[in-house]
């Protein structure tokens, strides 16, 4: 007899409000200057959604059975086309948490025979016996494709989506306070920081491996340029990006990517972005690359379709795990002087963040007024002329709207 399968919208939103999943935060303070408010999140959307992926090929898998560990290697790989064909045909971003390893052209074993001698160990290994490097052929990619993936990587750069490459460590390291060091932490990203670089890439997102939180890292993360990573915390699925006291970012989760006899993992993942569109938090989406590939698509593909829809209403701003970061930063740091001048508005604008980790990206700015301008122009620190601004007016809300780049330093309305 087949199990009974729950799809009722409103049975399972009453499920998972009684399970905690639904469990409401504070609501988040507004940042308001006057008059003038700095969006929660890009274009004055409601809400954010991210949507990571863990991309690891064998690495992961190191402990089970070489043919098991081999099949996942391939299914991942004939799955990457796959899913950048399906996220380019909504238009969605994702970032591609990636171990660093996969980078590498080949390697080669050192003096002894060794795999990677300048790389430190793990102080502990509880998944297998022998050296942590026992599993790389120290190969390339033809002759281990399971190992390296740099035709993947460049596969992804040239998708017509501006994905992001995040790391999920150099060699898939567990983050956990018993099997990683300070030592560790720091060859594994600068290790990745390295591979990268070739590709033009710098790591600025993380997702610590088999989702063990390595807090305790945290300062020498944000040292060598981590700005975000994903975040397991069962009292919250839905909620706001949060600072850490380094610098970091923790973007909650709120789904892994699966399919369910159960229930209709679809529907919840539908109520979870309208839950998030109503609060105001931020939606995240988790998955393996090598999942099979029913999974994308009865599961991904559907939701994926929803985040578009929203993402076209304004309701949902689908940003990868480092524009996600870096918006909330500068939206922290920023500070607005308004006032009037010469028949117009001067806004003098002063954000002191990083640039160097965060980038500097474009913030919305809303601001209440009766009638629309003329024209919105920009000012540049050094620069001797002003530039003009794109933007919008909701004659309804009487709210003029547009977005700057946190480096800006005075806008004028006139």
């Amino acid at each position: 007899m087949s199990p009974v399968r729950l799809s009722s919208r409103s049975l399972l939103k009453a499920a998972w409000r009684a399970s905690g999943q639904l469990h409401r935060q504070p609501k988040e303070s507004p940042k308001e200057f006057g008059g003038v408010e700095i969006a929660p999140y890009k274009n004055g959307a409601r809400s954010a959604a991210c949507i990571s992926a863990d991309f690891e090929l064998s690495w992961a898998w190191r402990e089970l059975p070489a043919p098991e560990c081999e099949r996942r290697a391939e299914q991942e790989r004939a799955n990457v086309p796959f899913l950048l064909e399906l996220l380019e045909r909504f238009g969605i971003p994702i970032t591609w948490s990636t171990v660093g390893h996969m980078f590498l052209e080949s390697c080669r074993r050192g003096p002894g025979g060794k795999a990677h001698p300048e790389m430190p160990r793990p102080p502990r290994n509880d998944r297998w016996r022998g050296d942590w490097y026992l599993h790389d052929p120290c190969s390339d990619l033809r002759a281990a494709p399971g190992w390296y993936a740099t035709d993947l990587i460049r596969m992804i750069q040239a998708s017509r989506v501006a994905h992001e490459i995040g790391t999920h460590s150099f060699s898939h390291i567990d983050f956990s306070e018993h099997t990683s060091t300070a030592e560790l932490v720091r060859h594994e990203i600068e290790a990745c920081i390295s591979a990268m670089e070739p590709f033009g890439v710098k790591p600025r997102s993380l997702v610590f491996c088999f989702n063990h939180m390595g807090y305790q890292h945290s300062d020498l993360l944000f040292e060598l340029g981590i700005v975000a990573v994903r975040h397991r915390d069962l009292r919250f699925r839905l909620a706001y990006p949060e600072r850490t006291p380094s610098g970091l970012y923790k973007l909650y989760e709120s789904m892994n990517l699966r399919l369910s006899d159960n229930y209709a993992y679809v529907e919840k993942g539908r109520i979870f972005i309208d839950e998030a569109i109503q609060r105001g938090t931020a939606f995240h989406l988790w998955f393996h690359p090598s999942d099979d590939r029913r999974v994308f698509e009865g599961a991904l593909a559907p939701i994926v379709e929803y985040l578009a829809v929203k993402q076209r209403r304004n309701e949902v701003w689908v940003a990868t795990m480092a524009e996600l970061s870096s918006y909330r930063e500068a939206r922290r740091q920023m500070s607005v002087q308004r006032a009037e001048r010469d028949g117009g508005e001067t806004l003098r604008v002063n954000c002191a963040m990083n640039r160097e980790k965060f980038g500097d990206p474009e913030v919305t700015v809303m601001i209440q007024r009766d009638l629309s301008p003329r024209r919105v122009m920009a000012k540049y620190p050094g620069a001797t002329a002003a530039v003009s601004v794109a933007f919008s007016f909701d004659e309804r809300a009487r709210r003029l709207a547009f977005n700057m780049p946190s480096s800006v330093e005075q806008i004028r309305i006139d």
